[in-house]
């Protein structure tokens, strides 16, 4: 039933507008901390996730730069907010960033997160420096009746469905276990507020409004063998980003960050030090 992804956030190009003009205050955004000197790297986690799964990225990356953690809405203990959508949680991602750095950053998000971090790329670009999308799609991966029939699948039987889920994002049944363990300690009003929006994603519509380089790092399952470049910037809604380098970390599950944290903490340290004048382009 899911071809990469199971989570995903939506957003579409008008919504841009009212990004812009939004009349109330940010929704406030829970900044778990930061830690390290240099130039700013926000981490950003996942649906059903939280700040911690960062950690051993985030203790690298500190070696050499500041890297601050900021957990979504309805997540760890940042609150959560109603009526909500992907509007209030760019907001609340472009509050903690402009708490925590009056320069640009090097934005990182995971699966959701990549989403709203992408979100954030569009609505403000002057506050990132660089997007890094860590196992992000930026189209639907599900046809329209795969997400009708997931949605009626949570409605009948939400524990089990969202633990088939998250057991297909284990690396192994073990991690499996542990992901889905960890994704039903948050309320479940707050996740099911998040599964429309991550169930009818389309940002590869407005991607080519994305000035700042953007790297994109996959695991196997959505890199498959075989699959060129091209069509995998394809399948995952990447064609239209202008400045796109594409990176795959082999042996891990769709949490790079728990399985190869020191490869993935070394691709996204040298992204950030590339020079902005040079654009990279797979």
């Amino acid at each position: 039933m899911l071809r990469r992804f199971a989570a995903a956030a939506v957003v579409a190009a008008a919504l841009l507008l009212v990004f812009r003009a939004a009349p109330h205050p940010p929704p406030h955004s829970a900044l778990v901390g930061s830690m390290g000197r240099g130039p700013t790297i926000v981490l950003v986690h996942g649906l059903g996730s939280d700040a911690k799964h960062w950690m051993p990225v985030a203790r690298d990356l500190a070696r050499d730069h500041r890297v601050a953690l900021v957990e979504l809405p309805g997540h760890g203990v940042s609150p959560m907010m109603f009526p909500f959508g992907l509007e209030q949680a760019t907001l609340a991602l472009d509050r903690a960033i402009l708490e925590q750095s009056s320069e640009p950053v090097v934005l990182v998000g995971h699966s959701v997160g990549g989403l709203v971090a992408a979100a954030e790329a569009l609505h403000a670009p002057e506050r990132v420096r660089a997007l890094v999308l860590v196992e992000s799609a930026l189209v639907p991966q599900m046809t329209r009746a795969e997400r009708d029939t997931l949605s009626a699948q949570l409605d009948r039987d939400w524990e089990g469905t969202l633990r088939e889920v998250y057991m297909s994002f284990g690396r192994d049944s073990l991690q499996g276990e542990q992901l889905w363990t960890e994704a039903s300690l948050v309320d479940r009003v707050r996740m099911r507020a998040w599964i429309p929006i991550a169930l009818s994603t389309d940002l590869s519509v407005s991607a080519d409004a994305l000035p700042m380089r953007v790297l994109a790092v996959l695991a196997p399952h959505s890199w498959e063998p075989g699959e060129t470049r091209e069509q995998v910037a394809e399948a995952l809604g990447y064609t239209r980003i202008p400045r796109l380098t594409l990176e795959r970390i082999e042996d891990c599950g769709h949490f790079i960050m728990l399985d190869q944290p020191a490869a993935l903490a070394g691709v996204i340290r040298r992204f950030a030090a590339q020079p902005e004048r040079v654009a990279a382009a797979d």
